[in-house]
């Protein structure tokens, strides 16, 4: 894969960055103070955080704690439209050089469908990224 499709048909592979470890810590925190967990839990997840290689790992650190990490839905859904969303441009593009090869050369038609469901996919990421980067 490449490094711009791996956060959107591999979001829990995507390594962890050092904001990505901040934010798990402050909401470790804030667990603890809402009485979510014990401290001696969080010590516990705390260190585990800390051999924490990708952000599947972090969901397992992170289980349990309300809001921490994106559900498991918003991941599906993440990854389903960016696959339809990727086969739809291949398609229509292909469908489209292939008029313009035999003389029917239109317009690129296929960027309105494309561009629609990229908007998708887009809010799809911003909003899966949110729950990695907002420290409540």
């Amino acid at each position: 894969m490449t490094t711009v499709l791996d956060p959107l048909l591999l979001p829990d592979q995507v390594a962890l960055t050092e904001a990505d470890r901040r934010s798990a810590t402050t909401k470790l925190d804030n667990a603890v103070r809402r009485g979510a967990l014990t401290p001696p839990e969080a010590t516990d997840r705390q260190s585990l955080l800390l051999y924490a290689q990708n952000r599947g790992d972090l969901r397992q650190v992170l289980a349990g704690v309300a809001d921490a990490t994106p559900p498991r839905g918003l991941t599906v859904a993440l990854r389903a439209f960016t696959g339809i969303w990727l086969v739809a441009c291949v398609v229509q593009f292909v469908v489209w050089a292939a008029l313009a090869v035999f003389g029917h050369f239109d317009g690129p038609w296929w960027l309105w469908s494309d561009l629609g469901l990229g908007m998708v996919v887009g809010i799809l990421w911003w909003t899966h990224e949110s729950y990695h980067r907002v420290s409540r």
